[in-house]
């Protein structure tokens, strides 16, 4: 019974020392601070609840009409204690340039930062504000508004209070002509040099570049190809007038709202991207058919070597064409022995036999040779002197080699390892069926090895794609800021 009272102490501290923990104040770093625009699309952080949600709304609601009047960005972000390892300057400055608070170009924002805990508050200004809001008028507009009110624990007032201050000044016609004439010098929003001008001229020069691609494939080709090329040429004039409805679409009507967070300026470097996608596309279909054109891998390389040659220039449009030149270099680079002539039984140089003339490879390849190379395990050089009397074969493994092994009867590398054969499909109803083995595509050697069940087929459900994913803000202002920085402007206090 002497124990219970010690006991209920024990406990009594122990619970103390949980809430103690419990309630304890969040010290912010930077990178916590949650951003508004991010957090539908506001002005105010504050994430300790300091002000509540009347006030933050209205604080929003204000903000967001001087900027739409002004091109002036405020972030207010209130929060009771910060780093402890950085003064308020240091972490509101840093705060300012991680989010990018104002234009990228004119450098037009400003930061309100307030820590209850430490009763500090600190104004951060851009270069573009600071003349219309100097560090002595923010100075003054605080100690006439926000710390009179913060003196008597009244956050929402103040700040509210300092808002409008600030707004009367920036208002003014004269200051407001001053902010308005900086923003558009540095950051024009013409839609004829912002969007019309570039995407004509991107329009126009990939349409030039298709041009000049789809004539060279046209001639190389022969006639019985060429139709296909004209088809595949007017795809291309058909896909780049999509774009440019898009595009025309976007600018008149405001887009799709799966697009509506993309910004005019932004749709040339958009349309670029989607034409130079299209024209790598097009350019792989056509290093593609010059492989289908030569069956010699010798004559292959020179076709394609020829192209870039000519045609190196299209790296400017479709810089992802750089990546496949760079391939076919080394495999160039690494096939310079394989054409080096070689010599015979009386050291002169043997003739390389043209495969794209005699591509059966007759009468010096086997009919197991040339298996091998249909099914791509093995490419054959021959060579043969020039009288006629010696000829050489030369095997090299070809894209397939790993996917055959050397038949157990023929001996050709025409074995195909676990090649599943399906004898019955499976569908929603009932199982399928297929067997897997070991065939020659040569000799026709089979080995059977197990019998396989195919699982049924099952219906997707597509109810739940259609579920409404439309979160958007009521606000006017955009999902980020600007990207502008400070140059260490602006004044701060406490209270």
């Amino acid at each position: 019974m002497l124990n219970i009272p010690l006991f209920k102490r024990a406990t009594l501290l122990f619970f103390l020392f949980v809430a103690n923990i419990t309630f304890a104040q969040k010290a912010y770093q930077v990178k916590d601070i949650p951003d508004p625009k991010k957090n539908g699309g506001g002005y105010v952080s504050d994430p300790d609840t300091i002000l509540g949600i009347d006030a933050v709304s209205h604080l929003n609601s204000t903000i967001a009409d001087f900027e739409s009047k002004t091109n002036v960005q405020v972030a207010v972000v209130v929060v009771n204690d910060f780093d402890h390892d950085k003064e308020d300057f240091d972490f509101a400055y840093e705060l300012f340039n991680t989010w990018g608070i104002g234009s990228k170009t004119s450098n037009n924002g400003l930061l309100l930062f307030i820590s209850k805990e430490r009763r500090k508050y600190r104004f951060i200004t851009g270069t573009g504000a600071e003349g219309v809001l100097p560090d002595v008028k923010l100075k003054h507009i605080a100690e006439q508004n926000l710390i009179p009110a913060f003196r008597q624990n009244d956050f929402a007032t103040g700040i509210v209070n300092t808002i409008n201050a600030i707004g009367e000044v920036i208002l003014k016609p004269e200051n407001k002509s001053e902010l308005n004439q900086f923003f558009t010098q540095h950051d024009s929003s013409s839609p004829l040099e912002n969007f019309w001008i570039p995407t004509g001229v991107i329009i126009l020069a990939f349409y030039g570049v298709f041009k000049i691609v789809n004539r060279q494939a046209k001639n190389t080709v022969d006639a019985k190809d060429a139709y296909s090329y004209e088809k595949i040429g007017k795809g291309c004039a058909v896909v780049m007038m999509i774009t440019f409805v898009f595009c025309f679409i976007f600018a008149f009507f405001g887009g799709f709202k799966m697009l509506e967070k993309i910004e005019q300026k932004n749709v040339p470097y958009i349309l670029y991207a989607i034409l130079a996608i299209a024209l790598f596309v097009r350019y792989i279909f056509y290093i593609s058919t010059l492989r289908k054109i030569h069956n010699d891998d010798k004559n292959f390389f020179n076709s394609v070597s020829a192209f870039h040659k000519k045609n190196f220039w299209i790296i400017i449009f479709s810089p992802l064409v750089l990546i496949t030149i760079i391939t076919y270099l080394f495999k160039r680079v690494k096939n310079i022995n394989r054409f080096k002539p070689v010599l015979d039984s009386k050291g002169q140089e043997m003739v390389r036999i043209d495969r794209d003339i005699n591509i059966e490879g007759e009468p010096f390849l086997t009919r197991g040779q040339r298996k091998e190379e249909i099914v791509k395990a093995y490419d054959y050089d021959i060579w043969e002197s020039t009288n006629h009397k010696e000829h050489l074969i030369k095997a090299w493994p070809a894209e397939a080699y790993n996917g055959y092994t050397e038949c157990p009867a023929c001996y050709f590398r025409t074995y195909k390892l676990n090649k599943r054969v399906t004898t019955r499909e499976a569908t929603y109803s009932h199982e399928g069926q297929a067997k897997l083995i070991n065939e020659c595509s040569f000799c026709k050697k089979t080995e059977f090895i197990k019998w396989i069940t195919l699982a049924m087929l099952v219906e997707s459900s597509s109810s739940s794609s259609s579920s409404s994913s439309d979160s958007s803000s009521s606000s006017s202002s955009g999902s980020s800021w600007g990207g502008g920085s400070s140059s260490g402007g602006g004044t701060g206090g406490s209270w």
